[in-house]
């Protein structure tokens, strides 16, 4: 036998012998991100991710960037990453950005991306982010729901996580309002809403968002079916707003009631929260674009 043949039978016993390693296969679970956004201003990511493959993925970096469909090159311009821990198999990460956007930011619409160590990947909902030259100054608040992440599937009675965000899109600061959050099924006539919870929101700034984490439970008598989310910005109208027709944001079919009594949905023994506020250097817009 010779020193060659050797050494290609040495290498198919250790592919029989040695456990295969799947690879890491992280998926977005959630993803909120304003519909609106100023050329130096701010703009929140919030997303859920999850390791769906066999072994636990090491540290993950996510880029995000924005793509204006306007334009005939459809240049992507970076906005910043969100850089995660290890995340165990099975296991999620919740992460929470705010970026500064570049303040020669062409007006427009663009298209939202991201890429997982450096590999476009598609979020759970496609994004497109309308882009003003001019921030708002001195107009009245104008609050709006950004959106909610919630698990896609429960049972009557169970504790469910849901994240969600409001944003004030007008030029002045928002006081004290509250949000409420329902789950609403369109499938059963006359059906109303079930309320989850209400929110108590501090205040929010001018442009800015804010955002909260809570555990509701979902109400035992619930009907099985597929369920829309409801979430009323200000029902009270406690805060003056140029427009209040705004206020509401609502997606059909965001979770699966199961029939048959309660399906416990757990929670990961470890969820991570980063919030952090990243500063775009404008040069990035230059030399980073590809």
């Amino acid at each position: 036998m010779t020193i060659r043949t050797g050494w290609v039978l040495m290498i198919v016993f250790l592919a029989f012998i040695l456990p295969a390693h799947a690879a890491v296969n992280i998926t977005s679970e959630g993803l909120i991100v304003s519909d609106t956004g100023y050329a130096g201003g701010s703009l929140t990511v919030i997303e859920v991710v999850k390791n769906a493959g066999e072994d636990e993925s090491g540290p993950v970096t996510i880029s995000y960037y924005l793509v204006n469909e306007s334009e005939g090159s459809a240049t992507k311009v970076p906005i910043g990453s969100a850089d995660l821990e290890s995340i165990s198999s099975g296991g999620d990460y919740s992460s929470i950005k705010t970026f500064l956007l570049p303040l020669d930011l062409a007006d427009g619409a663009y298209q939202f991306v991201r890429e997982v160590m450096g590999k476009e990947t598609t979020p759970v909902q496609q994004k497109t982010i309308q882009i003003a030259d001019t921030m708002p100054d001195g107009s009245d608040a104008d609050l709006a729901g950004s959106g909610v992440i919630i698990p896609d599937k429960a049972g009557p009675g169970d504790q469910i996580r849901v994240i969600a965000a409001v944003e004030n899109r007008g030029g002045s600061d928002a006081g004290k309002f509250n949000v409420d959050l329902y789950l609403t099924n369109r499938s059963v006539r006359a059906a109303e809403p079930l309320l989850l919870g209400t929110w108590e929101v501090g205040s929010v700034p001018a442009t800015g968002q804010a955002s909260t984490t809570r555990t509701f439970t979902v109400p035992k008598g619930i009907i099985a079916g597929n369920y829309g989310m409801l979430m009323d910005v200000d029902p009270g109208n406690q805060v003056a707003e140029r427009d209040e027709g705004n206020n509401d944001w609502y997606r059909d079919g965001v979770i699966r009631i199961i029939a048959g009594g309660s399906e416990t949905i757990t929670s990961p023994a470890l969820i991570n929260t980063t919030t952090s506020i990243v500063v775009v250097a404008q040069e990035m817009n230059i030399t980073n674009q590809s």
